[in-house]
């Protein structure tokens, strides 16, 4: 009768919540192969994570404090409160409205929030993020970046906020999807001249898409990389192929895409 019980929460968690789900098979799996040793990820209360996350300055941190409550006008009225002091709209997006989703990401790491809590949070964030677009109107693009979630994976949480923050730093975003076959990167990034991929997933089993959309672009001599990110991603697979560089959060995609479209450095040089 237990074991039934146990069985019916496993089934109910894989049909309601597929990602962790999926992590939890996954740390099993690598637990019982001896790759990796017990999880033990220390745990933290929501108010140390604010305390190492959240900034300083009292306006910035209401916003963020907003955004991790989910409160989408009250992020929205704060930021323009921001933007009407004449604050930089990008370090609006960057040091207040980005440190809110990392606490809640954070807090759904360590099985404190769930995924409720993160489309609130991102919805509250992107209310945030669209006045700050607004706000910088039509400046110069740093370079044109392709973003896609991997073959079979439906997941685009990840996606969506690694866009919005690309944007907001400057660079031209082609949002291609969930679900992308490797062919249709391919037509995107010929077609309007793309300097970099950005792709995601937040299953183990469509990690080979990530792998096949790299070496395609590589084979095909389009001199673009993928730049891979996602719960089911680390560098220690990234590592195993070529074309691709590991990027753990969208502030260091920011960063990678600056150097890598700027020519300061290659995939290579994540490697």
């Amino acid at each position: 009768m237990k074991m039934d019980i146990i069985m019916q929460n496993i089934d109910k968690m894989r049909r309601e919540d597929p990602v962790r789900f999926n992590k939890l098979v996954q740390e099993g799996m690598a637990a019982e192969l001896g790759i990796i040793g017990p999880i033990s990820k220390k745990q933290k209360s929501a108010e140390k994570l604010k305390e190492e996350i959240f900034p300083a300055d009292p306006k910035y941190r209401a916003v963020s404090q907003g955004v991790l409550d989910g409160k989408r006008k009250t992020v929205e009225g704060l930021v323009r409160e921001l933007i009407a002091d004449g604050k930089d709209p990008v370090d609006v997006v960057t040091n207040a409205l980005m440190p809110g989703i990392q606490v809640q990401c954070e807090m759904y790491d360590l099985g404190q929030s769930f995924v409720p809590e993160i489309l609130m949070s991102n919805d509250a964030m992107q209310g945030g993020i669209k006045l700050c677009q607004d706000v910088i109107g039509n400046v110069p693009s740093k370079g044109v970046i392709a973003s896609f979630v991997a073959e079979g994976d439906l997941h685009d949480i990840g996606k969506n906020i690694c866009a919005a923050i690309l944007k907001a730093n400057g660079f031209t975003v082609i949002d291609i999807g969930r679900d992308v076959p490797k062919d249709k990167v391919l037509k995107i990034v010929k077609e309007n001249n793309v300097q970099l991929v950005c792709g995601s997933t937040l299953m183990s089993t469509t990690k080979p898409g990530l792998v096949d959309t790299a070496l395609l672009l590589e084979l095909q001599k389009t001199g673009v990389s993928v730049a891979c990110g996602g719960a089911a991603v680390s560098k220690a697979f990234v590592d195993t192929f070529r074309n691709s560089l590991y990027t753990k959060s969208p502030l260091e995609t920011v960063h990678a895409a600056s150097d890598i479209i700027g020519r300061k450095k290659t995939w290579e040089d994540y490697h």
